[in-house]
């Protein structure tokens, strides 16, 4: 069970802790997908098809489409945050890129947004610029197939 920070009577069994952490990086997933001005309709598409697959309450669906229109600050957001674990803040970390990745390119401000919500859960730098690596890897992976599909 994880105690939520500033909550200290609060327990959460593993699968509350789940459907919280899952909560709050949709909701930071909306930061990421608001940071370049916008919100695309892939992203769109994808936080509606997260949001269908998990179990919310009419609650948390409304404050994840009040996010859509009226993107929250990170800050709030992990305000509320469980404590999560080093695997679990970079498995969010990830989820966001993965987020800021849907549309298939990867904006400066997408990038800053998520390196600084990285920064905000304790993610040492060292692990983050790791992280940026992988991703960076994956992409030049990703662009390689085109390269072999289009002779």
């Amino acid at each position: 069970m994880s105690r939520c920070p500033g909550r200290k009577s609060i327990l959460y069994t593993k699968t509350e802790k789940e459907k919280h952490i899952s909560f709050a990086s949709i909701r930071l997933m909306i930061c990421v997908g608001h940071a370049d001005g916008y919100i695309g309709n892939r992203e769109m598409s994808r936080i509606h098809e997260l949001v269908n697959s998990e179990h919310f309450t009419l609650k948390e669906r409304q404050i994840l489409m009040d996010d859509m229109d009226y993107p929250k600050r990170p800050e709030v957001i992990l305000e509320d945050m469980v404590d999560l674990t080093p695997t679990e803040k970079l498995v969010m970390m990830r989820k966001l890129y993965h987020m800021a990745l849907i549309d298939q390119r990867l904006s400066m401000q997408e990038s800053e947004a998520i390196r600084r919500i990285a920064s905000m859960m304790g993610i040492p730098q060292e692990k983050q610029r790791q992280v940026e690596e992988w991703v960076r890897v994956g992409i030049k992976w990703r662009e390689s197939w085109k390269d072999i599909v289009e002779e």
